[in-house]
């Protein structure tokens, strides 16, 4: 196999288990991080066939433009081309929508959505140029299904998962292909506090449901390594789907939302029909 794949936010959690799955698989892989000696101590140790580090370039990326062009031009030297990327850098803000300050939910906004979006449009004029390509979005069950405490993060992966079909439609006739990967809970450092911010207030509904969290925290159902191996078998696939949802707590969440949507769309039914003066 001669792709390359970019994986960002790759020292840890699905960014390295999907760095570990691809090296197996048989891609060159070039992962990035704000910290690469660390990055690359985290794919030795992790690595158990250690020769396969020959297919690995470790990048210092910053969610900066400069600093974000400077990582993707280093590895198009190195492989001499990008074919797949994985956007999987991200974090979540959690606390009640009336006690995030708009600094907090702007930096999150500027990671999550904003600093991914700047990555996309970095890398389409690589795969452009090999007349294919394929972008990977990591969202969220979040990004479908919300509740207390989420409003900032899940908003972030909405956005996500929006961005991510209208790029498939428009990215369509230069054969790339954009795929938004919905997982539930992963057993990573997600929900601990340097990794995620934590936003504490009097919301007594959000206080139980931030305690509820916590002791949820590397309790999750979902494998890293099982996100990684799927994230790996999408791009394998020749028309990936345009949104996968990961976990069986994914798929009875989202079921669940659907029923809820369609049951409210046929209670309001005639309300919902009576904007129309003019028929289509």
């Amino acid at each position: 196999m001669n792709k390359v794949i970019v994986i960002t936010g790759a020292s840890k959690g699905i960014g390295l288990s999907t760095v570990i799955e691809a090296l197996n698989a048989g891609y060159k892989v070039a992962a990035t991080s704000r910290n690469k000696e660390k990055l690359v101590e985290s794919v030795k140790e992790k690595l158990d066939n250690k020769n396969l580090v020959t297919n690995f370039l470790a990048v210092e990326m910053a969610f900066e433009n400069e600093s974000i062009k400077q990582a993707f031009k280093e590895i198009s030297d190195y492989f001499g081309k990008i074919d797949i990327l994985v956007n999987n850098a991200g974090y979540a803000v959690l606390g009640a929508l009336e006690d995030i300050s708009m600094d907090v939910a702007r930096k999150n906004f500027d990671v999550n959505v904003f600093g991914l979006l700047e990555v996309t449009k970095e890398v389409i004029p690589y795969m452009r140029k090999e007349k294919e390509g394929q972008i990977i979005n990591i969202a969220s069950i979040s990004g479908t299904v919300t509740g207390p405490s989420q409003g900032i993060y899940a908003a972030t992966k909405a956005a996500v998962i929006m961005m991510s079909e209208t790029l498939a439609y428009e990215l369509e006739d230069d054969n790339i292909k954009v795929t938004a990967v919905c997982p539930s809970g992963v057993r990573t450092d997600f929900l601990d506090q340097k990794s995620m911010h934590r936003v504490d207030g009097a919301n007594k509904v959000v206080a139980n449901t931030l305690e509820g969290l916590a002791k949820f925290n590397h309790n999750q159902s979902g494998n890293p390594d099982l996100v990684g191996k799927a994230i790996v078998e999408l791009t394998k696939m020749p028309t990936p789907p345009l949104r996968l949802y990961l976990g069986k707590p994914a798929i009875l969440a989202l079921n669940e939302k659907i029923q809820e949507v369609t049951n409210s769309a046929n209670e309001y039914l005639e309300l919902s029909l009576s904007i129309d003066d003019i028929e289509r």
